[in-house]
């Protein structure tokens, strides 16, 4: 038993360092995709519909990845709580 906890904790630990990583990383892209959007709609640029549509689409989809490994972190963190393993 005490074994089997132990790799569950390794793993647990292993996953969740993997998906703060990365929600990092969705947290600089995201930045970096609404400063775009807003530049796009700001200053009097002129840009197409289609530039427009695919800069908003790709801030919703970084969005909905964004809250989809908040989910997975959270469900990760409830089910192995912080002091199952040492950071």
């Amino acid at each position: 038993m005490a074994a089997a906890r132990t790799a569950d904790a390794s793993q647990a630990a292993y996953f969740r360092s993997m998906l703060a990583d990365e929600r990092v990383q969705l947290a600089s892209e995201l930045a970096r995709s609404r400063a775009h959007l807003h530049a796009c709609s700001a200053g009097g640029r002129v840009v197409g519909l289609r530039a427009m549509a695919r800069a908003r689409a790709e801030a919703r989809e970084l969005e909905a990845r964004s809250r989809e490994v908040q989910r997975l972190l959270a469900q990760l963190d409830q089910r192995f709580p912080r002091g199952w393993f040492a950071d």
